[in-house]
């Protein structure tokens, strides 16, 4: 029968028993409770490798990592075109107006590839400085509010707060614009609660892929359903996020066009030193060179996908970041001591803060990055398919991958992958107290030798998977990293916070940040 072939496949690896005939297992625990306590109770009681679907494993050792997410690994994200309709990421699609609207991380490899040479060095370091004035302004507007709180002297949740935050500077640096969601305190464009429950839909249906396209992603009913539900209050709508998406980028279009038209040009906004693209202009060149790589149809879902990827990531590190400091009087001491002795005025450019040696600062980052990681769902890849033999009864597969130092062989067509909550608690890597925040684990140990330090660190790096591995890290890592790198200095060195519950604990609700943390003091 098929329910026994399915059984079968992956009979070898060990498992809940239902786990390996349906997928409704893993999705009943993804939607109605955490999966941190499951994945780590079923590797503890199962080993380093479990199957946790009838097509699907789970692995936590670090050391397969390697195999399954390095560049040239072969495993893919996405399936082969065929079954790509029904991938785990394809719940990151929207559905507007008849059509499912992709995102950056639902893409295909060879797409992602090609997007990503079309940008060139847009998103590197250097590219980026031309926006640290958005950030400024935007955390100079963010400081006043964080002061008015104060002198009114009454708790707020800091994660709605570094939210508007996020949703400004995002839409000053991709569209030249500035909603005031900080100066009025408020989601002016109603796009907070999108970017919030987008990642929260993807991590409830990502067991299920089939099953969500079908529901959210059909033409004759879903529409309908979707506006239900967003009445609801259950799924905010992406239709106005997308139509106001799609509006300006045919504005810019047309700006562009006219532009085009004109026989005399003083200066090209690209050759004019004084002038700064914004994020949607330099999508419109790269579409402009290279028109198969960046499709002008697929750049609103591309833009809008940026933002939305970046807002709900960087404003959950920043509240993680605040709230482990809150809670840590020791680290949050020693990070003010490395500040004050590094001679930094604040507000600090970021400039000034990359070229000093703040080794405390970074591993605070990285230690909050590590604990708390933004997505606590698994990072699917596929084996790749090697003239597709199948397992027999002993495992034995001459195109299997092997995990587990060789002992596992995974036949090609399966999906696996790892959960960052688990292979970032793994004491082998990280140390003792792997559940605890520790920054100075990131840091040399009084009495290490320097090479064995930075051997045992660099390793730790290459464990972490806060922003993603092999060819798909996050696209927009080095923005992330210039703000925080901005904000937190500023944040502590001029503030107090004080967790009104000092025993709090940071919630995930679907695989996110409860956005309603323990409400927060600031002096």
């Amino acid at each position: 029968t098929r329910l026994h072939r399915r059984y079968q496949r992956l009979k070898h690896i060990k498992g809940p028993l239902l786990a390996a005939f349906t997928d409704l297992w893993r999705a009943r625990i993804q939607f109605f409770g955490p999966i941190q306590p499951m994945l780590l109770g079923l590797h503890s009681k199962y080993g380093p490798v479990v199957r946790v679907g009838p097509n699907t494993v789970s692995f936590s050792d670090p050391a397969d990592m390697s195999i399954v997410f390095s560049a040239r690994s072969g495993f893919a994200k996405v399936r082969l075109p065929f079954h790509r309709l029904a991938d785990s990421y394809g719940g990151l699609r929207a559905f507007v107006g008849g059509k499912s609207v992709g995102s950056i991380l639902d893409m295909g490899d060879d797409e992602n590839r090609a997007v990503r040479r079309a940008m060139g060095n847009t998103f590197v370091t250097k590219n980026l400085l031309c926006y640290e004035d958005d950030v400024d302004a935007t955390l100079a507007t963010l400081l006043q509010t964080l002061r008015r709180r104060a002198a009114a002297g009454t708790p707020f949740d800091l994660f709605q707060l570094l939210q508007l935050f996020q949703l400004d500077f995002l839409l000053r640096m991709a569209f030249s614009e500035d909603p005031g969601h900080l100066r009025h305190e408020r989601d002016v464009i109603g796009i907070a609660k999108v970017t919030h429950r987008r990642v929260a839909h993807w991590y409830a249906w990502q067991p299920v892929p089939a099953l969500e396209r079908f529901v959210f992603q059909n033409r004759l009913w879903s529409e309908r359903l979707l506006a239900l539900l967003s009445l609801l209050g259950r799924t905010p709508s992406l239709t106005r996020w997308h139509t106001e998406g799609a509006a300006r980028v045919a504005a810019r279009q047309q700006q562009h066009q006219q532009k085009q038209k004109q026989e005399k040009q003083q200066l090209d906004e690209e050759e004019d030193p004084s002038h700064r693209p914004d994020l949607l202009a330099r999508f419109f060149a790269a579409s402009a060179a290279h028109p198969s790589a960046i499709r002008p149809a697929s750049l609103t879902g591309l833009v809008n996908s940026t933002i939305s990827a970046g807002a709900d990531t960087t404003t959950s590190t920043l509240a993680i970041i605040i709230y482990c400091l809150a809670q840590a009087p020791a680290a949050l001491a020693q990070l003010r001591a490395e500040l004050a002795a590094a001679g930094l005025t604040f507000p600090a450019g970021y400039a000034a803060v990359d070229a000093t040696a703040l080794p405390y600062l970074d591993a605070v980052i990285k230690e909050a990055m590590r604990l708390f990681p933004n997505f606590a769902m698994l990072f699917e890849r596929v084996v790749p398919d090697d003239h597709g033999h199948p397992a027999d009864h002993e495992g034995a597969c001459p195109a299997c991958c092997r995990l587990a130092n060789g002992k596992v062989a995974v036949p090609p067509g399966t999906v696996v992958g790892c959960a960052p909550l688990v292979v970032h608690r793994d004491e082998a890597v990280f140390g003792e107290h792997a559940d605890a925040f520790r920054p100075e684990r990131w840091l040399p140990k009084p009495g290490e030798p320097a090479d064995a330090a930075r051997d045992r660190i660099v390793v730790m790096e290459r464990t972490t998977m806060a922003w993603g591995l092999g060819s798909r890290t996050c696209l927009g890592r080095h923005v992330a990293e210039m703000e925080m790198k901005k904000v937190v200095p500023n944040l502590v060195s001029v503030f107090d916070f004080e967790l009104c519950n000092p025993k709090a604990e940071l919630k995930f609700e679907m695989g996110v940040l409860d956005g309603e943390l323990s409400p927060i003091m600031v002096t």
